[in-house]
């Protein structure tokens, strides 16, 4: 049975150490339904850990406490959530150690994009 998609989470991080990956991983299983544990949100490609997502609930504000806990001024990278119910885009990224967030309507963002 399929489930109505109301949040599309897209992002990766870098270099990533074991550490903050694990801390990325215990979040993310917590965004899977008991059915779907065979399926990854969380993968790692070199030093970068990448988050793919699309369902009905994602953690936003666990995994950004993951990510508090472990950011160093070398990381990079962004996080992006689509809040398809609201209709809004918010971006984290990360840079120098920091979150920097910010929100805007999926309409601005996709005429921005050229859809």
């Amino acid at each position: 049975m399929s489930q109505e998609v109301l949040v599309k989470v897209y992002g990766h991080i870098w270099p990533s150490g074991e550490a903050l990956h694990q801390a990325l991983d215990m979040v993310c299983t917590q965004a899977l339904p008991s059915s779907y544990s065979d399926e990854a949100i969380l993968s790692r490609e070199g030093d970068m850990s990448r988050i793919s997502f699309e369902g009905i609930f994602f953690p936003d504000d666990d995994c950004l406490d993951a990510l508090r806990q472990h950011l160093e001024p070398q990381h990079q990278g962004k996080l992006d959530i689509l809040d398809l119910e609201n209709w809004r885009l918010t971006r984290h990224i990360f840079s120098q150690g920091h979150i920097i967030s910010n929100i805007a309507p999926l309409n601005n963002v996709l005429d921005y994009s050229g859809h």
